[in-house]
């Protein structure tokens, strides 16, 4: 199971809610799959995939609002990760057939979203802090 530790708060109530989110999502998944339970795997991992595509348009919107110099490079990273979730896409659709795709599912959601909130949006933190 993946959880936030303080450390990884952005102090943006906005982009906090929206991580951990992503989180629960995250392992809602992740224990269907581990429980056998797939018939609403494609489901799931197309209204996390939705939510994600929300999640990046907010905080683009926070970044450009407070004026975070380095808009364009995350911009370009969230573009980046289109194709991750297209991924986890095609795996959600094979999970009922192919053991390797449910292992190869839960590891892609996991990564996508240390990726997101640890890799790259830490990088802008102090400069958001206390920005809602």
């Amino acid at each position: 199971m993946v959880q936030l530790s303080e450390t990884f708060l952005m102090e943006s109530q906005a982009l906090d809610k929206d991580h951990q989110r992503l989180v629960e999502m995250v392992n809602d998944i992740t224990q269907m799959l581990d429980g056998g339970e797939i018939e609403n795997c494609k489901t799931k991992v197309l209204n996390f995939v939705e939510f994600v595509k929300s999640h990046f348009a907010r905080e683009e919107q926070l970044l450009n609002k407070v004026g975070y110099p380095n808009v364009d490079k995350h911009q370009k990273h969230h573009k980046e990760l289109y194709p991750k979730m297209n991924h986890m896409l095609e795996f959600a659709d094979m999970v009922a057939v192919n053991a390797q795709a449910r292992e190869s599912l839960k590891k892609e959601l996991v990564f996508f979203v240390m990726d997101d909130v640890i890799t790259t949006d830490l990088d802008f933190k102090k400069f958001i802090s206390g920005s809602s």
